[in-house]
């Protein structure tokens, strides 16, 4: 009866996983996560960079038909606005210029300087390097996108990268 009992018992089918396979699993799907995710951010980032570029390289044709009908240089995004809807997340751009707006995906804030020898200069900016910076007295700005536009020539130039480096190169001659 005793050996019955001992061979019913080790013959029993386990319905479950055991420690060592939770354990294994567990650090597969951890592995494979640590390698996807930095992936993940890079393109998530890369997108949003390339929507706010899109968004900037609109605006110098704004500024230049309102030139072209009014003759004289917008100082407000109202005025931009009368010509074409520059949004923001709020809707439609309202105030000065130089009073940076929110773009509509909330990522980057954009701040048009000008015209400085008829030269305008757009500067995009992350939302969340801006509030690192306010902690810091470093000013970082990685993901940041800087413009120039001459609208007395049509010449243009765009760069993107840490702002300290790419403020220097831009060539609106």
């Amino acid at each position: 009866m005793n050996l019955e009992k001992l061979f019913l018992n080790t013959c029993k089918v386990k319905n479950g996983f055991s420690l060592a396979e939770l354990a294994i699993s567990t650090a597969i799907i951890g592995t494979l996560s640590s390698i996807a995710y930095p992936s993940y951010t890079n393109a998530n980032n890369s997108a949003k960079l390339a929507d706010a570029k899109a968004k900037m390289l609109v605006i110098p044709a704004i500024i230049g038909q309102h030139i072209d009908e009014t003759g004289e240089a917008p100082t407000t995004w109202d005025e931009l606005s009368s010509i074409a809807a520059v949004m923001t997340t709020d809707g439609p751009a309202t105030g000065n210029l130089d009073t940076p707006i929110t773009l509509p995906n909330a990522v980057y804030d954009l701040s048009v300087a000008g015209p400085d020898d008829s030269v305008y200069t757009m500067t995009a900016t992350r939302v969340i390097d801006r509030k690192r910076e306010e902690d810091s007295d470093e000013q970082k700005y990685t993901y940041a996108i800087k413009s120039c536009f001459n609208v007395r020539n049509g010449a243009s130039d765009l760069r993107t990268g840490d702002l300290t480096d790419i403020e220097s190169v831009l060539n609106c001659g």
